[in-house]
Order: structure tokens, then sequence, then C-alpha cells
């Protein structure tokens, strides 16, 4: 799994992208027996077992460098992923050739990652408001940013049936803009965040915090 980015998001948060190379059996000797829960037994699909040895690998080098004593992950009654033993806030992207990892000691964290591709044309409606289309024009890469951008903010939240489309709004921006605004509301509670961009090989990747 060679280190494709290490980067200090903000103050706090440490993000690790890697290229996903290994084959099953790699990717399960490095982790190591111990590390391997029963989530995994539940995945059939051989690339998403890819993933998930590789995020869990990666998870436990990034809390290594933190001097955190990895033994596991936990999820609450949203999926979403914290470590077992340790208040750190960790948040995990993976696609068929990266992996992404963001810790941040101190607050909530949201990462995706998205390669540009057809389908967010042919979805796009259903996830931005009549202004962030309008903006989009149908343009990939403006689409891959608002739907990462969207993604993370959603996943920094880390609870479910938040609508893409009604509940979270990305600020207007340009295409070669590395930080953006979002804003999530759910009822009354309204949550703002940060977003960077990084593109990586016509890959987009967001950092919310």
């Amino acid at each position: 799994m060679p280190l494709v980015h290490s980067e200090l998001i903000g103050e706090t948060c440490t993000l690790l992208l890697w290229k996903l190379t290994e084959t099953e059996v790699e990717l399960r000797e490095m982790l190591g027996k111990s590390y391997i829960s029963q989530e995994l037994d539940a995945i059939s699909h051989p690339q998403k077992v890819r993933e998930w040895l590789a995020s869990r690998l990666l998870i436990k080098t990034l809390a290594e460098q933190f001097g955190i004593a990895y033994v596991g992950l936990h999820k609450d009654e949203h999926g979403k992923a914290f470590l077992i033993d340790n208040d750190s806030h960790i948040s995990i992207t993976h696609t068929f050739d990266f992996v992404a990892v963001a810790l941040n000691p101190f607050a909530a964290v949201g990462i995706d990652m998205e390669k540009c591709d057809e389908k967010l044309q042919r979805t796009s409606s259903k996830y931005l408001s009549v202004p962030e289309f309008e903006h989009a024009a149908n343009e990939i890469d403006t689409l891959c940013m608002y739907w990462c951008a969207k993604e993370a903010l959603y996943k920094l939240y880390g609870k479910k049936k938040i609508s893409f489309k009604d509940s979270i709004r990305i600020s207007h921006f340009e295409k070669s803009d590395e930080l953006l605004e979002g804003r999530l509301t759910d009822e009354t509670l309204i949550v703002t965040s940060k977003i960077y961009v990084r593109w990586f090989d016509r890959h987009c990747l967001a950092i919310s915090l």
C-alpha cells in the first residue's frame, strides 16, 4: 500500500491516502488475524473485502503514528465508526483505487472520495438543490465536488436519514477552490463546516471539519 499523500488538514486533523495495490491475501497478512472482525464475514464481493482490509490497515497505521494502541473499531447505531478505547475521531473512505483515513483527536471529521464518473450526472437532481443543480451545469468535476463535499459533511454529522438535496447545502464555489463551506440542517440543529478539497488522478477527496 504505497502512501500517496499525507497532510495536516486544518490545525488538528491528519489525512493519509494510500494506493490500493495488494491482494486480499497480502492485506490479511499485513493486518493480522486479531484485527479482523465478524463484520468482514458479511462482505462477499472480493473488491469490497480488499477495501475493508486496507481501510483497517490504514487506520491502524495512522493511530500508531499518534501513539494510539489500535485494538479495532466499533460502530454506533448510525453506522459511524469509532476507535475502541480511544476518543479520537476518525473517518474512512475507499474507492476501487484508493483508501483514505482522517484522524482528528479533538473534533468530528468526515471524509469522502469519489472518482469522476457519468453516474454523477445521471443522479445529480437527487442530491443537488435547484441553485446547486444550475450552478453545476452538468459539469462532471463540479458535480463530483458537490457530491464529495456533501458526503463528507454527512459523515461528519454521523446520523442517518439526512437528505443531501434538502438538508445539506454547499456554498457557491469555483472548480479551482480547495476550501468550501457547507451547512447541514436537521430540524432545528444547524451544523456548519469547512470542507477541504484535494484531487488525485481524477478522484475528488473532501474532508469536512
